[in-house]
Order: structure tokens, then sequence, then C-alpha cells
């Protein structure tokens, strides 16, 4: 029996099994990725409200006219407006996000096992926040959409 012959023996593949191996892979668009990097820049936004509002339901510890309110609500209303330049596809503000996002994760991460023994709902709020500006980095990593046309 030659080698030729010796295959017909075995069954052919079924429709199944050639379409199985047929396929293609899902890739994201650059717009859909620069819309998914605006929805978790849009959450970490939101979280960071949340957990202000939870620092401010436990409590200030000490003198509440020395803890610095004006300048929380400042830092998080000119990120909002970082994230409103990173939604019109300026380049310096997505790289500006992109950092500050690495950033607030390499130094807010490690801290997150302390905090969750301490207030584990701010920790989760926290963490979550984390990883959605963790996302929206790396989704700002990739290609941008080109802006546009207005006329």
């Amino acid at each position: 029996m030659t080698t030729i012959h010796a295959s017909d023996g075995y069954p052919h593949e079924s429709d199944e099994a050639s379409q199985l191996r047929t396929t293609t892979s899902h890739v994201a668009t650059p717009e859909q990725r620069f819309t998914s990097a605006i929805a978790c820049l849009g959450a970490a936004w939101a979280l960071s409200w949340a957990e202000f509002a939870l620092t401010l339901a436990i409590g200030l510890p000490g003198d509440a006219s020395s803890h610095p309110i004006a300048a929380s609500v400042a830092s998080r209303v000119l990120v909002g407006l970082l994230y409103v330049c990173v939604a019109s596809r300026l380049q310096w503000a997505r790289w500006l996000a992109v950092v500050l996002g690495i950033v607030s994760v390499a130094l807010v991460a490690p801290t997150l096992a302390l905090q969750w023994h301490v207030f584990p709902a701010g920790a989760f709020v926290c963490g979550v926040g984390l990883v959605c500006k963790f996302a929206a980095s790396l989704y700002l990593l990739s290609p941008m959409p080109a802006r546009l046309a207005t006329r």
C-alpha cells in the first residue's frame, strides 16, 4: 500500500472543522478603541467623584478647615477638562492622559491593600477607577483615528 492510498481510509474533515480553521479574529478599529478609551476615562472621572463623596461621608480627621477640599474639587475639574481635550483628539492631551494614568496606577495601586484594611468601600472604588485609568491608557497608546474635517 502506498502512502497516497493509506490516507484514503480516513474520513475527510467535516464542513464545521474547515469553517473553524478559516475564521478570522475580530480586530477593533481605531475608532472603537478610541471610544472605549473615552468611556474608560469617563468612568474613572465619575469614580473619582464617588471617591471624593466617600471621603466626605466618612468625615475628615481633625480640623475640617485645614483640609484642601477646594483643591480636591479643582483637581477633578481640571482632569475632566483634560479628558474633554482627549475627546477632542488633541495629541498633547492624549499623551498627558496616558502618562497621568500610568503614573497614578504605579503610585496608588501599592496603597490599595492598606486602604482595603481601613475602608473597603473606598478601596473598591479607587481600585475600579485605577483599572479604568489603566485600560484607557492602554487604549490611548494605540493609533488614534483622524479628526473629522469641519467646514
